[in-house]
């Protein structure tokens, strides 16, 4: 047969198995994307259960069923082929995908790396059975079979051996596949997962009635106690669901699930709002466990950007992060009030002095998050008259909040596995003490301040609560805090390097409280500071301050590197002894302010050991 290309061409069009080959790398590079994809259309199906069997980590065989609508002969023939799909129709419908899969790529591509075979029923006479081995012409014939869908896929890349090397061992692929199975949980509760491999169940998770509850089964029901509901919604945008709180924290993002509009996805645009809404309350490295949906008209969302469907764009990325970002720290630092209810009394002979109650209405438990209150500092610290008195007189969005979680489904509140509201003892990190029945009885080696309540004594870390403090100040705005002239202005001595940093940023340290002018040429003198530095480490918080200013790009990093550092050299010490009015005037500046769980570094601030385990360390059963 004579060649229909021109004489001299080096361009030459592929042969259709090679092309399939090179686009399938594209949608398929590792068993767990077999997986995503064969699950994604499970879930389009309206899958209830979907079970997941592998063999050597998926690298061998491959298997997916599911309880979903199943497909008839045709549909079953066509699924095969190249961009034939029955999620869009035209180009509006391109323009407003709601479904999962919509590129008709999955199937061809699989099978075009595998021994393929897909068995299927609609519940409605016999099944269908398609069989392609890497990329052959389909074999179809009738079979008997439950109604939904079952793909078998072996021998991933047998055909294609430079890909097949590039895998790794049965185990990291597994854990991929986990992973992977485990997200999209997330993103679907009401469906039930199983993934097992040799017998073995590395997954399982029946179908939950509604987020919390799945969060539970695979977090704990004491971890889930820490996470927060995410009801949020600006412009746009609408986000909804769980977001633990900073003191509950993993180190690496296996356990932040986003998803848009049910899809989950993996963007730098989404995992930055998740950074911005936890920067200054966790370490660097740790992530606390998310699970949240963005909502958002799909004509605003661009999910073709990729073939794997896993990366989005939006018309306006700046508005999802910022989106984001507030839903999740609105979740974090307050939570609504609860319905009146008889106070706990706090009448005991064991315990006395303690603050009167702030209003009545309020029923017992751990705060956890609060309201932000309408605190105005006026200056530095001033001496009252008595905190006692002083408490009486707190607003009640200062006061801790009790409601119980409000449900993903908006039905009455139930406890999966377990009862959340029952008389067990919170986790340590999260939990707080409550402000309207504490005592502050002392301070323990001139560095940790004790605190009591009815049932339970707390060690509060006074260097770190204060440093919690000074940051919602200087972060209230202009008017939180003043400048104030040093009677003996600093000498800092520099490199000729940092010298001229100085000189060139010497506005902008202006602007975070650091007044300095030349003062040779490798020296400044600081004149005057932000009034929370006054008698602190001055030179210390200038040096980090210029540290921040020469390893950071101007914008919100930056200032807030710099509002932390200050609130560091700011605070008061391990070591500095404070009066009682003092220590009792820090642990309620504290607990009113808007994450007092953790330090602008993420460390713990407080801890909770209760009468109880006293009485057991000391055999008083």
């Amino acid at each position: 047969m004579e060649s229909t290309e021109p004489q001299g061409t080096k361009v030459r069009v592929l042969d259709p198995v090679i092309a399939q080959q090179v686009a399938a790398g594209e949608v398929v590079d590792r068993p767990a994307s077999v997986v995503k994809e064969l699950v994604e259309n499970s879930l389009d199906a309206g899958a209830s259960r979907i079970e997941v069997e592998l063999a050597d980590g998926g690298t061998t065989r491959i298997v997916v069923r599911d309880d979903g609508r199943g497909m008839s002969a045709g549909d079953a023939k066509l699924s095969v082929l190249r961009h034939a799909t029955s999620k869009i129709h035209s180009v509006e419908d391109l323009e407003a995908v709601t479904t999962l899969g919509f590129r008709g790529e999955a199937l061809p591509s699989i099978a075009s790396v595998s021994a393929f075979e897909l068995t299927t029923s609609t519940g409605e006479g016999p099944g269908t059975k398609v069989t392609v081995d890497g990329g052959a012409p389909a074999a179809v014939a009738a079979i008997g079979c439950p109604k939904g869908t079952t793909v078998t896929v072996d021998r991933l890349f047998y055909n294609v051996p430079a890909r097949r090397a590039f895998l790794k061992g049965s185990r990291p692929e597994r854990a991929a596949i986990t992973d992977t199975l485990t997200h999209l949980a997330v993103t679907n509760p009401t469906v039930g997962f199983r993934l097992v491999e040799g017998g073995r169940e590395y997954l399982s998770l029946p179908q939950a009635r509604d987020l919390r509850e799945r969060l539970a089964a695979m977090h704990g029901v004491g971890k889930v106690r820490a996470f927060r509901s995410v009801e949020y919604e600006s412009g746009a945008f609408r986000v909804t669901g769980f977001a633990a709180l900073p003191s509950l924290t993993e180190g690496s993002r296996a356990r932040q699930t986003v998803s848009v509009n049910g899809r989950w996805v993996r963007g730098d645009t989404l995992m930055r709002g998740l950074d911005d809404a936890y920067r200054q309350t966790v370490p660097a490295g740790r992530y606390p466990p998310v699970a949240v949906n963005v909502e958002v008209d799909p004509r605003r969302v661009d999910v073709n950007v990729h073939p794997t469907k896993q990366t989005v764009r939006f018309s306006d990325d700046r508005a999802a992060r910022a989106a984001v970002a507030a839903a999740i720290r609105q979740a974090i630092e307050w939570r609504p009030a609860t319905p009146p209810s008889p106070p706990r009394s706090v009448e005991s002979p064991a315990v006395q002095g303690r603050l009167p109650a702030a209003s009545e209405g309020y029923g017992r438990g751990f705060r956890v998050a609060e309201a932000r209150p309408d605190y105005e500092w006026q200056g530095p610290p001033r001496r009252l008259d008595g905190f006692r008195e002083m408490a009486r007189h707190i607003p009640e969005r200062e006061v801790a909040q009790r409601a119980p979680e409000p449900r993903a489904s908006g039905e009455a509140a139930r406890e999966p596995h377990g009862t959340f509201g029952a008389e067990e003892e919170l986790p340590e990190r999260g939990a707080l003490p409550d402000l309207r029945s504490l005592r502050v009885i002392g301070q323990l080696g001139a560095g940790y301040i004790l605190v009591e309540e009815p049932e339970a004594l707390w060690v509060v870390d006074q260097h770190v609560a204060h440093e919690r403090v000074l940051l919602d100040r200087l972060n209230e705005g202009e008017d939180a805090a003043h400048m104030q002239d040093l009677l003996v202005p600093e000498v800092v001595e520099l490199s000729p390097a940092e010298a001229q940093a100085v000189r060139d940023g010497l506005e902008e340290l202006a602007v975070y409280g650091f007044e300095a002018e030349p003062f040779g040429p490798t020296s400044v003198r600081i004149t005057s500071v932000v009034s929370t530095l006054a008698g602190r480490d001055v030179v210390g918080a200038f040096d980090s301050a210029l540290a921040a200013v020469a390893g950071t790009s101007p914008g919100r990093e930056r200032e807030e590197r710099i509002l932390a550092t200050i609130a560091c050299h700011s605070a008061v010490k391990m070591g500095d002894r404070l009066s009682q009015e003092e220590m009792e005037r820090l642990v309620h500046d504290w607990l009113t302010t808007r994450l007092p769980a953790t330090c602008p570094h993420g460390r713990s601030i407080c801890f909770r050991t209760s009468l109880k385990e006293i009485g057991r360390k000391l055999d008083r059963h």
